[in-house]
């Protein structure tokens, strides 16, 4: 995910070279589902939902990464075509802790899910935060 620009100074300096560390930790691919950095996939659909298939027509868990076979293309439901840029996540939501143990590097989906219930709990507090300082500004009567 891109650093929003109000959290980049919470990254150390060396944060490319850290990155870069993790990146080759995982080889060039996601450390979750297992796809490849900088590869066009096809995420399922109907009964293949939950999977993803290769463009040599492999098809993987889309949460384990379990290798499930291979399939005809024209028998894959796909719901859309995915270019998989691998993106690094940090376990315990804080920029500054950059111990590689805190550190993953996974495919924008399985980020985003990590992510999810830490992203709609900054979500919240920022409405309820705004809420507040709307009534700062109610007229009193």
């Amino acid at each position: 995910m891109p650093i929003k620009p109000e959290n980049r100074a919470r990254y150390p300096s060396n944060w490319p070279e850290i990155r870069a560390a993790i990146l080759a930790r995982a080889g060039g691919f996601c450390e979750q589902c297992g796809a490849e950095n900088h590869t066009r996939i096809a995420r399922g659909a109907g009964e293949d939902a939950d999977t993803y298939m290769t463009a040599e027509a492999h098809v993987y868990h889309a949460d384990t990464g379990e290798y499930l076979g291979r399939k005809r293309m024209s028998e894959f439901e796909v719901l859309r075509m995915v270019d998989i840029v691998l993106t690094i996540a940090h376990l315990d939501h804080q920029p500054e802790n950059c111990d590689p143990a805190n550190l993953r590097a996974w495919c924008q989906r399985c980020h985003l899910r990590y992510d999810a219930k830490h992203h709609a709990e900054s979500a919240r507090a920022t409405r309820k935060a705004r809420a507040a300082v709307g009534d700062l500004f109610e007229a009193q009567p």
